[in-house]
């Protein structure tokens, strides 16, 4: 037991230490020897914990309660297997349950942080057309058109900006005015300043083009995942510098703003007129493509969830099963309890609380484990990009504790019906 004990403080340390050192190793880690420490520590852990769960049933259920509690922790060993069955299918419903939820909130953040427009025109499995992207320029109602582009230079990203949103990226100004962001001018990361000695008005050139800093600003780092760029070796230009320097660099998504006094109405079928001539080209407002984004997420939630639902199914049929084998072993003891008033509703409660208090504990840990392997996760992540948090959904959390205990209720009914089926004097004399 107290292998079981050191296991399972080794990976509670290995989840805490994962964010700090960074590691992504340690999260896996982490969660296996958690897993197995409550798999070893279990004959004490899981006893102790049917008797605090109990406390509460016995006074809602008096002795018959009491009973139960007795009859769960009577072997150790046989309801710490029958619950631990439950936490390897809870604990991985519950960790994608909660990663998912707080990787949906990420990308939302995301979404909120860096696209502050009404509308989005986006490619369906590739590039934007160069033409849809002059059209929506060309329209009067559309006041912004911003293609997002970015490209490679060197160890430098070069991206595409808008003067009227650079903003809501910028997380601070060191030196310069934003502002100024224009045709022939720049905005720099702080890191490729301080590297090469930039700063507000230096002239640079990029690709032999001749630019000048307009600011030292401080961003969120490379736009795409895998960049070999270093954080912050970014140069922001325009739209149109940057199609001079990268004429053969297309977006997937472009940011559109109506002009002032149009209606959103006016606004979306001026872009429903130019976008309707491509059939690659999809249009869609914030919400519909935080949907987009987030929907893959959803599928592979409802897929895994459905999947894991089936070994949770199976473990519930182990409750019964000890159950039932805990009513063949106690066959003289139910009909002394039955001879000496015990009626047949309070032996069927007396097991349905045994089996709800195993199953109890199962999910309860099986939904800590889960949470835990996730809250590890989204700590590490949210020192890779500020964008990750942990995000608990208490409802979905607390639905998989009702469900648990449901299945429980229907898993005690065949061993009680067991139990109840021999007539008492008969079970008295069995051996």
């Amino acid at each position: 037991m107290a292998t079981g004990a050191l296991v399972l403080a080794a990976g509670i340390a290995a989840l805490v230490a994962a964010a700090p050192a960074v590691q992504v190793p340690l999260v896996a880690a982490g969660g296996v020897l958690s897993f197995f420490g409550i798999v070893l520590f279990g004959p004490v852990l899981v006893p102790a914990l049917v008797r605090v769960f109990g406390l509460p049933a016995r006074r809602l259920f008096g002795a018959t309660a009491g009973l139960a509690v007795a009859n769960a922790v009577g072997n150790p060993r046989r309801i710490a297997a029958t619950a631990t069955a439950l936490v390897i299918g809870i604990g991985l419903v519950s960790a994608f349950v909660v990663g998912a939820h707080s990787t949906k909130a990420g990308i939302e953040r995301s979404v909120d942080a860096e696209i502050g427009v009404d509308w989005l025109v986006t490619g369906i499995g590739a590039p934007l057309p160069a033409a849809v992207v002059g059209e929506l320029r060309a329209r009067p109602e559309l006041a912004v058109v911003h293609e997002q582009r970015s490209a490679l230079w060197s160890d430098v990203e070069v991206r595409a900006a808008h003067p009227a949103l650079v903003g809501r990226t910028l997380t601070g100004v060191l030196a310069g005015d934003p502002d100024r962001l224009g045709p022939g001018m720049a905005l720099v990361g702080r890191e490729l300043a301080e590297a090469r000695g930039w700063t507000a008005g230096t002239a640079i050139t990029v690709r032999d083009r001749p630019l000048r800093v307009a600011a030292v600003v401080t961003d969120d780092g490379p736009a795409f995942a895998g960049s070999p760029v270093p954080a912050g070796h970014v140069v922001q230009v325009v739209d149109a510098d940057f199609t001079a320097l990268f004429p053969d660099v297309r977006g997937v998504l472009a940011e559109i703003d109506p002009a002032d006094g149009i209606t959103p109405d006016r606004a979306r079928a001026a872009i429903e007129a130019v976008v309707v001539r491509y059939p690659t080209v999809n249009l869609m407002d914030q919400g519909a493509y935080k949907k987009m984004l987030t929907g893959t997420v959803d599928m592979l939630l409802a897929i895994v969830t459905g999947l894991l639902g089936l070994a949770v199914v199976i473990a519930l049929v182990g409750v019964a099963n000890t159950l039932s084998l805990s009513v063949v072993e106690r066959t003289r003891e139910n009909a002394v309890l039955r001879a000496v008033g015990l009626t047949r509703g309070r032996m069927r409660a007396m097991l349905a609380v045994e089996a709800v208090l195993i199953s109890l504990v199962g999910a309860v840990l099986g939904v800590g484990l889960g949470a835990a392997v996730s809250a590890a996760a989204m700590a590490l992540l949210s020192r890779m990009s500020d964008g990750f948090s942990l995000v608990l959904p208490l409802g979905q959390l607390g639905l998989i504790l009702g469900v648990a205990v449901v299945a429980a209720l229907a898993a005690s009914v065949l061993p009680a019906r067991r139990a109840l089926s021999r007539p008492v004097v008969e079970a008295l004399g069995a051996q």
